[in-house]
């Protein structure tokens, strides 16, 4: 490793790599870069030659660029960045590709282009971006894959059952934003709101189309598209943050007419999600001898939970 100085500020040593929203997502996350765990790049080289990788020109440029760098995760740990420090932990490359990072319970993987990899040995393995850069673009509106975090403050999610993500965009006004989209996957941006479909791999973790936005504005406008025009898909909201909840003996209110619910990853729940008279969404659950009431504005959600007896 090289020497350096004491780990500073990520988002200030990436300025001039990613976009004011990723530096401003890592600012946000606590994200640091310690320069004194950046491999140089001639020892990175012969390191990388002596197990068998010779094309390294992507993973030098991704070490100068990236290595050393710490993201608190989600989850309460530390995810750690860098080709010279995960070799130094002692994890090897495997089919031609070099470790490049962690996730939680994972590992991410570049190959010689610069391609972001997973390959967990559960799952065949899959390109994640084209690029580091992307990868972290992507992280800023709530790509963490394969974890999906949505755990910022007033951050809501819409999670659908079908993969419309095109044909959504289009009939909200979105468009497709190069500097997230690559072959593999396109994400699509209007004002606060971005719509994506994952790569096929990632359906066995998160939903096969997915919106974020932070105004309720947005999350009212896309439950109206999906109702309108794509009537097969059923769909649920997050909201960011922890939330309490109510409990009620009184009769459970009428179920309103809106988009189906259905979570892409259960499918016993039934319900609705739906536009109500307060500017806000709400989203109506039964399961079993319960329903579940959210009431979801621009101040969060408050749950109330009637109790059949």
């Amino acid at each position: 490793m090289s020497s350096g100085k004491e780990g500073g500020a990520a988002a200030e040593s990436l300025a001039g790599v990613l976009s004011p929203r990723a530096t401003a997502w890592l600012r946000r996350r606590g994200a640091v870069r310690d320069p004194g765990r950046v491999t140089a790049p001639e020892a990175l080289r012969e390191q990388l030659a002596r197990l068998g990788l010779t094309e390294v020109g992507a993973l030098l440029r991704f070490e100068e660029a990236f290595g050393g760098l710490c993201v608190p995760s989600a989850e309460g740990g530390a995810l750690w960045f860098g080709i010279g420090l995960e070799l130094e932990r002692g994890v090897r490359p495997r089919k031609g590709r070099a470790p490049m990072g962690d996730f939680p319970h994972g590992t991410y993987w570049m190959d010689a282009r610069g391609q972001v990899v997973v390959d967990d040995g559960v799952v065949d393995p899959f390109v994640l971006a084209e690029d580091a850069r992307r990868l972290f673009e992507r992280f800023a509106i709530g790509q963490e894959y394969p974890v999906c975090a949505f755990d910022w403050p007033g951050r809501m999610a819409v999670e659908m059952t079908l993969d419309v993500a095109a044909e959504l965009a289009a009939a909200v006004g979105a468009e497709r934003v190069d500097e997230l989209s690559d072959a593999y996957q396109a994400v699509f941006q209007k004002g606060d709101l971005a719509i994506w479909s994952p790569p096929a791999f990632a359906e066995m973790s998160v939903a096969p189309c997915t919106a974020v936005a932070s105004e309720i504005a947005s999350v009212r406008a896309l439950v109206a598209a999906v109702r309108k025009g794509f009537p097969d898909v059923g769909l649920s909201v997050r909201v960011a943050g922890a939330h309490g909840e109510e409990r009620s003996s009184e009769p459970a209110p009428e179920m309103p007419a809106g988009a189906p619910y259905e979570r892409w990853d259960d499918g016993d729940p039934v319900g609705a999600v739906a536009l109500s008279d307060d500017g806000g969404v709400v989203q109506w659950v039964a399961s079993g001898d319960e329903v579940v009431v959210e009431q979801i504005s621009q101040d969060g959600l408050r749950r109330v939970r009637f109790i059949s007896r």
